[in-house]
C-alpha cells in the first residue's frame, strides 16, 4: 500500500476517534442550567479575560453587536452592562460618534483595562466606566437612550430584576441589545467551547471551567422570554442565532 493512503487512513482514524471523543462528552453533557460566578475578583482571571477579548474572533462578535445596536440607536447616551475591559464600548464610541458610553461592571481590574484602552483608542472623551451591577446600574432614571450588555446576562444573580433595572434607566423609546450565549447548542458548537476550554484558553480560565462554564450558564431562547416577560422591560422581543440569542427592542414611546 502506498505511503499516502497509509497517511491518509492514519489520519482519517484520527479524525474519526477526536470525532467519537468529542460525541461522547457531548452526550454528557449538562442540559439543566448551573448558575456560574465569572471570577473576576481574581485578578489573573481577570487579566485573562482582558486577552481574550483581543482574539479576531471575539473582535468580529463585538462588530457585531456594535452594528447592530447603532443601528437601533446612533446617538444619545448609552451603557454597556457588564462591559469587561471596555472594547465594545470602544467600538460603539467609534462608530457611532453621536454616542456618548458608560461602561459599566463590577470588576475594578475590568474598569482599569476599559479606560487603559479608551486613552489608547483616543475616544476617552466619549467614554467613561463607573463601577455597578446590571441590578444596580449607577444611573439615574428615564437617562439612557441606549443600553447594550454582551456575554453577561447568564451571570446575572436576579436577572428578571436586573432586565427590570434597564427599563429604569432607559427613556421611552430608547433601544437595548442584551447579547450572550444558548445553552442548546448543537454538536459543532458545544465541540468547539469544550475545545477551547480545555486547550485555547488562557490557564486562569480552564481552572474556572470557562467558557463552558458559561454556556452551562446560559439561557434557552425560550428561557430567556421568560425572564423578559417576568420583568418591568417593554418592547422586547427575543431573537436566535446558532451560538447566540439576544433580548432586544425599543421601550414604550409614552
Amino acid at each position: 500500500m502506498k505511503k499516502t493512503t497509509w497517511l491518509g487512513l492514519i489520519a482519517g482514524a484520527a479524525t474519526g476517534a477526536k470525532i467519537a471523543f468529542f460525541w461522547s462528552r457531548y452526550q454528557r453533557r449538562t442540559i439543566e442550567r448551573i448558575p456560574s460566578l465569572e471570577g473576576l475578583d481574581d485578578p489573573a482571571v481577570a487579566r485573562a479575560y482582558g486577552r481574550i477579548m483581543t482574539m479576531p474572533q471575539m473582535a468580529l462578535l463585538r462588530r457585531y453587536v456594535a452594528q447592530r445596536a447603532v443601528a437601533m440607536k446612533s446617538a444619545g447616551a448609552a451603557a454597556d452592562i457588564g462591559c469587561g475591559p471596555g472594547d465594545l464600548v470602544i467600538g460603539l464610541a467609534r462608530l457611532a460618534p453621536g454616542l456618548h458610553v458608560t461602561g459599566v461592571d463590577l470588576s475594578e481590574e475590568m474598569l482599569s483595562q476599559g479606560k487603559e484602552r479608551a486613552a489608547w483608542a483616543g475616544v476617552r472623551g466619549r467614554v467613561k466606566f463607573r463601577q455597578g451591577a446590571a441590578g444596580q446600574i449607577p444611573v439615574a432614571d428615564a437617562s439612557l437612550d441606549l443600553v447594550v450588555s454582551t456575554l453577561s446576562l447568564h451571570h446575572w444573580g436576579d436577572p428578571v430584576a436586573a432586565l427590570s433595572e434597564i427599563s429604569r434607566v432607559l427613556r421611552p423609546g430608547a433601544a437595548f441589545l442584551i447579547f450572550d450565549l444558548r445553552r442548546d447548542l448543537a454538536f459543532p458548537l458545544w465541540s468547539l467551547i469544550y475545545f477551547a476550554t480545555h486547550v485555547v484558553v488562557p490557564r486562569a480560565l480552564r481552572h474556572i471551567g470557562e467558557p463552558l462554564g458559561s454556556r452551562n450558564a446560559a439561557y434557552t431562547p425560550a428561557e430567556a422570554a421568560s425572564l423578559a416577560s417576568a420583568s418591568k422591560l417593554t418592547g422586547w422581543r427575543v431573537t436566535a442565532g446558532p451560538l447566540w440569542l439576544t433580548i432586544e427592542g425599543t421601550t414604550d414611546d409614552h
